[in-house]
């Protein structure tokens, strides 16, 4: 008895399991007609309903077919649903194709079912049915010091790098392709499956991130300077899509290769989690002691570093930044003491948008603005240098202080104008060189300190009276005025290695797609 009840059992279940067998196979065959009816739509969207059917026939029987012309937009702020709208044929670029029928039940008939009904749907997007410009921001790797770049990288990576001028140099030169390395980071997390989209919502250590680059590069100097910062990096995470925004597919025209350094140090500047950074500089010509405080802003509006776009959004910005420099001088002042002398620098935010591509002309127009720069000599405290919510507003500062009897103090405040948006053409041979093209404002802004401290506003005091000696004063500016090269020398390489500069923006295009003379490609897209 328990073998006959079993055996039906097992009867049941196996006549069960080739019923709906039966029907995935046809929900599978009717995915693969819906996919080639959908890339046979969007090749002519004029005669896209009798193309999708004619296919869609072919390729076995097919009880229903529904063809909707529209745009696709593939923008990861947007869900999967949302990403097809539908359009009037002039606008439309895409078509999406539904496909009806129904597999047969063989045991299922037996106990009255009736056959099931599958639907399935494509959708086919013209490729390049718009032009398209892949640029960034805030690259700057001429100039390298390897000292400066050491020290901010170890400060962004959490542990110590030691690399020198020629590693940093094999860094600036070795070109690596986006699309390559986000390959590779699919690989690497398992998700060979996903598409682009998918890569820029996943979160990702830095260091993971930095030694898939390191894989890519190989066994050069490049690949293993990277490999030393990626050993050096500890509790950094990032997501990808901090560093790149807009319509991400691979093709030819945007082959996207990007600086090893800059994409490097553009990680780490992304997943620094703490956002002030103390780095010691040692002595300098003409001072004792140099230390720096850095602290990083957020990137306004979660705005990426890399853009790729065919209209003025996203607008791609800079991160804001500032530093106290506390420099101390290694001669006295008239011997009584020597000098100690805080600057702080504010840098606001650069911003870049493309305004207009000209596919006959192989011509790009990009506008930036520059971000307002501001210096003092005063005092700041921790709190108030990383609460980028509130303005600075450094107090006066005292320079030199002897058993309280003598007091010289000093303030100085310069500020760099903000132009608004400035347009950069880029010519095709310069986007074929990625050449970097700068917006700057009126003040060069390479010799901030040594301005700064030309408007020195110096007092002193004398046993708290305010009795003014001007011969001291005089000996404070003699002995600060040749400091400002020195500090100038050390703050522009520190600010180039984090891809940012006293009001300057500095751009790179990267590539130009426009539609092909031979006609649109067709792929699937959903």
């Amino acid at each position: 008895m328990i073998t006959a009840v079993a055996s039906s059992i097992i009867a049941a279940v196996a006549a069960l399991s080739v019923d709906l067998g039966t029907v995935a196979l046809e929900a599978r065959r009717l995915q693969g007609v819906a996919d080639l009816a959908a890339l046979t739509a969007a090749t002519d969207l004029v005669r896209a309903k009798e193309g999708a059917e004619a296919t869609a026939q072919a390729n076995g029987r097919v009880d229903t077919v529904e063809v909707e012309l529209g745009v696709y937009r593939p923008r990861r702020e947007l869900d999967r649903s949302e990403r097809f709208s539908p359009s009037d044929h002039e606008q439309a670029s895409a078509a999406k194709v539904t496909l009806t029928s129904t597999a047969p039940l063989y045991f299922g008939r037996a106990l009255g079912l009736k056959p099931v009904a599958v639907t399935r749907r494509a959708i086919a997007s013209r490729v390049a049915s718009e032009p398209r410009a892949a640029f960034s921001i805030g690259s700057r790797v001429a100039r390298l010091e390897g000292g400066v770049a050491n020290a901010l990288l170890s400060g962004l990576a959490g542990g110590q790098i030691g690399l020198d001028v020629m590693d940093y140099e094999a860094l600036a030169d070795a070109d690596v392709s986006l699309f390559r390395w986000m390959d590779a980071l699919k690989t690497e997390l398992g998700l060979e499956a996903a598409g682009y989209d998918e890569v820029l919502a996943t979160e990702v250590e830095a260091g993971r991130a930095l030694s898939v680059l390191e894989t890519l590069l190989g066994d050069d100097r490049a690949g293993r300077a990277v490999g030393r910062i990626a050993d050096a990096t500890r509790g950094r995470s990032l997501t990808i899509g901090d560093l790149v925004a807009g319509e991400l597919m691979e093709t030819p025209g945007l082959g996207l290769e990007l600086s090893a350094l800059d994409l490097a140090s553009t990680v780490l500047e992304i997943g620094n989690g703490d956002r002030q950074l103390m780095l010691d500089l040692g002595a300098r010509a003409g001072l004792a002691d140099l230390d720096i405080d850095l602290a990083i802003g957020e990137r306004p509006n979660g705005s990426p570093w890399l853009a790729v776009t065919g209209d003025g959004q996203p607008v791609i910005r800079t991160a804001q930044a500032r530093l106290r420099l506390r420099a101390r001088t290694a001669q006295s002042l008239a011997g009584l003491a020597q000098v100690t002398l805080p600057v702080v620098v504010e840098l606001a935010a650069s911003e870049a948008r493309l305004a207009e591509i000209d596919c006959q002309a192989d011509r790009v127009t990009l506008e930036a603005r520059p971000g307002l720069a501001r210096a003092w000599v005063g005092d700041v405290d921790d709190d108030a240098l990383s609460d980028f919510k509130r303005p600075l507003a450094p107090s006066q500062t005292t320079l030199v202080s002897v058993a309280g009897l003598v007091r010289v103090k000093a303030r100085a405040d310069v500020e760099m104008a903000n132009q608004g948006f400035q347009p950069l053409t880029f010519s095709e041979a310069d986007i074929a060189a990625e050449r970097i093209r700068t917006a700057s404002t009126r003040e060069a802004g390479s010799s901030l300190v040594s301005t700064l401290l030309g408007r020195l506003d110096i007092e002193v005091q004398a046993l708290g009276l305010g009795l003014g000696l001007g011969g001291l004063a005089g000996a404070a500016t003699a002995l600060l005025t040749p400091l400002g090269p020195v500090l100038d020398g050390v703050l522009n390489p520190l600010l180039d290695t984090l891809g940012l500069k006293l009001g300057q923006a500095d751009l790179r295009l990267h590539g130009l797609e426009c539609p092909s003379t031979g006609g649109p490609g067709v792929e699937l897209v959903g």
